[in-house]
């Protein structure tokens, strides 16, 4: 009995090491056949990653299967504190899987800071969500595009939008932070103690004065500002649908940015206030136009036309005349011909607010 049980823990042991290996040839066979999946992926992947990928072999996609059906029943019973832990698990199997890390991050931001009664716990799991996928997922995954843009979603809606109550802490945490790196105006700062701030939240100072150069006058202290960093290095890497997808994580916040671009309140008496930021107008136009000219669709053909007509309504209002000249030069230039041309002084009368998107 007892040289039995021996012979099947040697057999157990055996498929284990053959499937390990058979792991690793499968992956060098992927790797050189398809490059660019693999290409840049770090190879800085922790111990317990790297036993368990190697351990478990071709048994991590059975392994994965069960966790994966586990953790719907736990979102399904709204169980999601003990999501955390089967979440981080998933990404240990396979930390090449977006999804995983998307789960994970959408987890710890939108279900499990909820649950928190005081708006610096919710923070602190909102910030959990945020630097998993910046600090974690995107460390292993470099050129994955949808991760990029799912982090700027991050910021854009949890942090920039008003939909949490305590969206407020998360908009002033996000601003104190930023407020050593960046100028008066909120554009980044060029020295040297600014850089090293930024790169320590996993932000390159160069990337960020050239996104100013491209768009204009930013404001690093606003989340919209930090949507558009990461949803344009996302962009980078964007290729079939998920290239229109990033274009639009990019041009969303760069027209909030429009509208609401500038932080006008202060800090130390936490007073929160913004202002228009007519810098990016002519810029966000040129993307969008772009925009428009790659994916030529009804839709976004409409979304254009809606931007224009409502940033020279705006830029007029706020006693940009000159702009709001150039945004209305802009807008008879893509309108549909099925269209009827609008005034001048009926677009700076408020057309474009009732202006239908198709």
């Amino acid at each position: 009995m007892r040289l039995r049980t021996f012979r099947w823990i040697s057999v157990l042991a055996a498929l284990v090491v053959l499937a390990s290996w058979q792991s690793r040839r499968l992956y060098r066979f992927r790797q050189a056949g398809l490059p660019e999946a693999y290409a840049g992926y770090s190879a800085d992947v922790p111990p317990v990653i790297a036993f368990v990928m190697a351990g478990l072999g071709g048994f991590r996609g059975i392994a994965s299967e069960v966790l994966w059906f586990r953790a719907n029943r736990l979102q399904e019973e709204g169980r999601y504190l003990e999501l955390v832990q089967l979440a981080n698990w998933l990404t240990m199997l396979d930390p090449h899987a977006s999804e995983a890390w998307v789960y994970n991050a959408w987890n710890l931001a939108y279900n499990v800071s909820v649950m928190m009664i005081r708006d610096e716990d919710r923070l602190r799991w909102v910030r959990n969500g945020i630097e998993l996928l910046r600090d974690d997922g995107l460390r292993f995954n470099p050129r994955d595009a949808r991760l990029y843009r799912e982090l700027a979603w991050f910021y854009q809606n949890k942090v920039g939008d008003s939909l949490d109550n305590a969206h407020l802490t998360y908009k002033f945490h996000l601003a104190e932070s930023m407020a050593p790196c960046v100028n008066a105006d909120g554009t980044v700062a060029a020295s040297e103690e600014a850089r090293a701030r930024l790169a320590a939240m996993r932000l390159d100072a160069a990337r960020m004065a050239e996104l100013e150069g491209r768009f204009g006058p930013l404001d690093w202290r606003l989340a919209d500002a930090h949507a558009l960093y990461w949803a344009s290095r996302g962009l980078e890497f964007a290729t079939g649908t998920e290239r229109m997808m990033s274009r639009r994580a990019v041009y969303q916040p760069l027209m909030l940015s429009v509208f609401n671009g500038r932080f006008t309140g202060d800090l130390a008496r936490r007073e929160w206030r913004t202002a228009s930021n007519p810098g990016l107008a002519l810029a966000a136009a040129d993307f969008m136009c772009e925009t428009a000219r790659e994916f030529p669709t009804r839709t976004v053909r409409a979304i254009v036309v809606r931007f224009l007509a409502v940033a020279a309504y705006h830029m007029n209002r706020d006693g940009h005349a000159e702009l709001a000249g150039r945004l209305y030069e802009r807008l008879l230039e893509v309108l549909p011909e099925h269209v009827s041309r609008p005034g001048r002084e009926e677009v700076m009368k408020g057309w474009g607010l009732k202006y239908e998107i198709e």
